[in-house]
Formats: structure tokens, C-alpha cells, sequence
């Protein structure tokens, strides 16, 4: 008798758990909204660089790499599911992960804060970090959420 009220304790435990699971799942879900853009530099396109919104309503950034055309789609769970509804920091980063490992911890400290000098003529460095790239965007439950941002000097 008392195995079967153990088991009857660990089933509802188990039921439990899948309900609360499914529920959180459902929320994010219900929150998430594609967002899609370009971003553009002098007038032209900025391909491979990497398009970062950042929430303070949700602990992961969501991501996108532009193509040649400089357009992009963010992922933050699932591939294309866009970013969270609400206001967001953009950071745009033209530095591919193999580009930042082969720099000094000086300069990839620097990149971080936006105050790495990058060459004549390139995307400047503070735009790659939320903090100083001054983008802002706000993904709207019922919107389009295209954004396009044009890279000033």
C-alpha cells in the first residue's frame, strides 16, 4: 500500500512538472514575434555582419546574420522565431567570431565596449555593442517588425 501511494505521489509529481513545462513553453511562444531587416552602411548594404537584439524582458538575445543584400532574419530559440515583443537594444558587429579569437584581449575588451578603432572606412565599432550603438528597436505584438538601420560614421 505504501509503494502504490509513492507511485501515486511521483505520478502527479511527473504530471506536475509536464503541465508547468508545456505552460512556460506556451508563454515564450505567445510573446515571440519574426522580425526581420537590413542594415546599411553609407548608403550600402553590410553583408556577414551580425544583427543582435537584446530585451530585458527575455535572458537570451536574439540574432541574425546578414546576407549580401545586408537583410536578416533573428533567431532567438528556433530558427526565424524573431525576438520577444518589447523594447530592444540593437548592436550590429561586422567581427566574425574567427576575426575576434586572433585579436589581443586588449582589443577584444575594447570591442566590447565599443571603442575598438577598426579600420579606415569600416563599419564603426560602436555599434557593436548594445551599450554605445545608440539602435533601438521595439518588436510590436501586432506589427511588421522590418526594421532597417543605416551605419553613420
Amino acid at each position: 500500500m505504501a509503494m502504490s501511494l509513492v507511485n501515486t505521489n511521483i505520478l502527479k509529481v511527473a504530471v506536475g512538472i509536464s503541465i508547468l513545462i508545456t505552460l512556460v513553453g506556451c508563454e515564450a511562444d505567445s510573446n515571440m514575434r519574426p522580425v526581420t531587416g537590413e542594415i546599411l552602411f553609407k548608403g550600402k548594404p553590410v553583408a556577414d555582419a551580425k544583427v543582435m537584439f537584446m530585451s530585458p524582458a527575455s535572458a537570451r538575445t536574439a540574432s541574425g546574420q546578414t546576407d549580401a543584400a545586408g537583410k536578416f532574419d533573428l533567431t532567438t530559440f528556433e530558427d526565424k522565431d524573431g525576438a520577444v515583443i518589447g523594447e530592444h537594444k540593437v548592436a550590429v558587429s561586422v567581427y566574425t567570431d574567427e576575426a575576434v579569437s586572433k585579436m589581443s584581449l586588449a582589443d577584444q575588451e575594447a570591442l566590447g565596449r565599443g571603442l575598438y578603432k577598426p579600420k579606415p572606412g569600416g563599419v564603426p565599432a560602436r555599434y557593436s555593442a548594445h551599450a554605445t550603438s545608440g539602435l533601438t528597436a521595439v518588436v510590436e505584438a501586432n506589427g511588421k517588425n522590418h526594421y532597417r538601420f543605416e551605419l553613420e560614421e
